[in-house]
């Protein structure tokens, strides 16, 4: 189905003697940046929602602003005016990937030319492989010591959630310090914490920040506030009434939009032609074989034409980027994915900019969130509501090419969601961008909370951190551990005990004991993740994502961390506690394997629908039966549901409304008739807390189904 999406029109502040700077006689922005564009006959060059913003943020009375502007409209450029405009503001800014934080410190470099400041002096970039880095230069220091001094020097940090996260669980430590002053550092020096994307992220992360930011919130109750900003087109929003809950007072800043060219408007996104597209039978790679001449003829039909392909797999954006290299000889192909390193992504970033030939990029989720990409077309396969409307708001954001172009692919074991499109649009209908969110929130299922997860899990993953805290300066994080849990129990009620039992009782069993591990993590090891020599490349990915697609040579963690040191790289990209196996790539196969788990214990011997240790797991269907037993050494906590004869764990997945990336998994026991739907770490944590909604599958012993 095809269809013409209008353009977008934003609102401009209105400047001057009404500005929500308090600007009387003069546009500070102007003053301090006159290279920003303002548009004839008005005086700010900001967005309204821009202002509004810096208003909340400097000014305001509350504690969370969520900024819900359209993507493509300057959320980033919202979330940091206010140290632009103040060299002395200091701002954390918390990106889901690599790839975003590496996007916005090239933005931030802009404003700062724009605003003549030094960026060199007052912006850094903190993530693992920095860190690294910085550590291995230095003679004596480890990433406490690097953090602390970045904190402490830096105005603007960006860095992601993880880092953060382990800062607030007390996670890093150095023995000439407190292990409490890291927390209490991050908790004094930024001024405002900006979450971007945030919506991408599930229950787990959500209750995690929440606790991070009741730390904050309580480290100095009655001194200077501390703000937190939210940037995201589609916030979730039972995660802002469980902020509401806690007694962090919010606030939601909007755009403010037209379609038509309207005075005191000025244009944000352009027009595209939008293609729904039902693959039925075909898979995504099929799909883009086929339609080969189609993408190099909307390329080479603009003078530097760019387009962008989103994948689900990083497997699959590997297969695809082979395999259109291929077949557009014409066109630099590249790939940007989680087994791409930053000097390749840097050099395709250079090329996306640079080249005079047309540039195709295939990529994953490290593209799919907040990346700015000047593109003239756009081709995803289709998810949730939440990302097919951010993956749209990719396309457009820059003017200069003659016509934009998008597909959205939507895969055939989903044909509901063309049916449910087809009652909110029509073909060849020209619509306005409103009108597209409304039947896209329709048409396809919204993101799910799990409000179990947090009922659940919740109070126990906040016993968790206040338990971390107990090991830091009683006198001082005591009462920061008592207003805490006065906080928190408004969300978790009687659950939150200050004595801690919950947490106390995981420690005395092995299960229990895996689980705490799990909840004191960020994201988790929600998958069977290997450690993976592709070339010169190194990465971590899920195994039962990798193995269908490639035939591979099992090497000892020792070579493989050679081949990473000769590479220049860091060791600590792969901690042995989450590495079940180290593969060497020798061949990606065009022709899928069959790859499933298969467990050698009997049908009684396993527990189902309840959080287990599971042993003997191996893996079949793979051609080299040397890779089936790299997981029989290791136990796995994980939550097994049980299938009748005829059910797929598709049914399980569709059932409880899970992601298309969530680790579920296809598993046959000892007796090869007894199958199961499983998933491991933090996926199991959350099966267990929805085994209520299962009971179709849970009420029935494997016996039955057997016999």
């Amino acid at each position: 189905m095809k269809i013409s999406v209008k353009p977008l029109y934003s609102e401009l502040n209105p400047g001057v003697g009404q500005c929500p700077l308090g600007c009387q006689n003069v546009c500070q922005v102007r003053q301090k940046a006159p290279s920003l564009q303002t548009p004839s006959g008005y005086t700010c060059p900001l967005s309204v929602h821009q202002a509004k913003t810096w208003a909340e943020v400097v000014r305001g009375n509350t504690d969370v602003i969520f900024n819900t502007a359209a993507t493509g409209d300057g959320k980033s450029l919202a979330a940091f005016i206010a140290s632009l405009l103040d060299v002395v503001f200091r701002i954390m800014g918390l990106y889901p990937t690599i790839e975003l934080v590496e996007d916005q410190s090239r933005s931030q470099r802009g404003w700062h030319l724009m605003f003549g400041l030094n960026a060199d002096e007052r912006i850094d970039c903190l993530f693992g492989a920095e860190l690294d880095r910085r550590i291995q230069e230095a003679e004596k220091s480890n990433k406490f010591q690097e953090l602390l001094l970045a904190i402490e020097h830096k105005k603007i940090i960006l860095t992601n959630p993880d880092i953060f996260h382990l800062i607030t669980h007390f996670q890093y430590r150095d023995p000439a310090y407190s292990n409490d002053l890291l927390p209490l550092v991050l908790a004094e020096f930024p001024d405002l914490w900006v979450f971007d994307e945030f919506h991408i992220f599930g229950p787990h992360q959500e209750a995690a920040v929440l606790n991070s930011m009741t730390l904050i919130r309580r480290v100095h109750s009655d001194q200077r506030p501390r703000r937190f900003l939210f940037t995201s087109a589609t916030p979730k929003p039972d995660f802002i009434q469980l902020l509401k809950q806690s007694g962090l007072r919010t606030v939601e800043i909007a755009g403010s939009y037209t379609s038509e060219p309207t005075p005191g408007y000025r244009q944000v996104l352009q027009p595209i032609q939008l293609e729904f597209v039902d693959l039925k039978d075909a898979d995504t790679l099929t799909w883009l074989e086929n339609k080969a001449s189609t993408i190099r003829a909307i390329l080479e039909a603009e003078k530097q034409g760019r387009g962008l392909v989103i994948l689900n797999s990083v497997a699959q954006a590997g297969r695809a980027t082979q395999l259109l290299a291929k077949l557009l000889p014409d066109i630099l192909v590249r790939e940007i994915s989680g087994r791409i390193d930053r000097r390749e992504r840097e050099q395709t970033h250079s090329e996306l900019q640079n080249a005079h030939q047309p540039v195709l990029v295939i990529g994953t989720s490290a593209v799919d969130v907040g990346v700015d990409f000047k593109i003239n077309l756009l081709i995803f396969e289709s998810s949730d509501a939440a990302t097919i409307i951010q993956r749209l708001g990719r396309l457009g954001r820059h003017p200069g090419f003659s016509i934009y172009y998008a597909f959205i692919l939507i895969s055939g074991r989903t044909p509901w969601f063309m049916a449910r499109l087809k009652e909110y649009l029509e073909p060849d209908q020209e619509i306005e961008r409103s009108q597209l969110q409304e039947a896209i929130t329709n048409a396809f299922d919204a993101p799910q909370e799990f409000q179990e997860y947090r009922s659940r899990w919740g109070a126990i993953q906040a016993q968790g951190m206040l338990w971390k805290m107990g090991e830091g300066n009683q006198k001082v994080m005591q009462p920061i551990r008592e207003r805490m849990v006065t906080d928190l129990q408004q969300v978790y009620g009687s659950k939150l005990k200050l004595w801690l039992g919950n947490w106390r009782e995981l420690g005395n069993s092995d299960i229990g004991k895996e689980v705490q591990k799990e909840l004191l993590r960020f994201r988790g090891g929600s998958t069977l993740q290997a450690a993976v020599w592709d070339g010169n490349r190194f990465y971590t990915y899920d195994l039962l994502r990798l193995l269908p697609y490639a035939q591979v040579e099992i090497t000892t963690r020792q070579d493989f961390l050679e081949a990473v040191t000769n590479a220049g790289l860091g060791e600590e990209a792969f901690p042995e506690n989450y590495i079940q196996v180290y593969l060497r790539i020798q061949k990606w196969v065009e022709d899928r394997f069959d790859v499933r788990l298969h467990c050698n214990w009997n049908t009684n011997d396993l527990k189902c629908c309840e959080l287990t240790l599971l042993s003997r797991l191996s893996l079949v269907g793979h051609p080299q039966p040397e890779v089936g037993k790299c997981l029989s050494k290791h136990k796995h906590l994980a939550f097994l549901v049980p299938l009748s004869i005829r059910q797929s764990h598709w049914e399980v997945r569709n059932t409880l409304k899970l992601s298309p990336v969530f680790g579920l998994y296809y598993l046959t026991d000892a007796s090869n008739k007894q199958s199961y739907a499983v998933a491991f770490n933090q996926d199991a944590l959350l099966l267990e807390a929805l085994k209520g909604r299962l009971a179709q599958f849970c009420r029935l012993q494997p016996q039955s189904l057997i016999f």
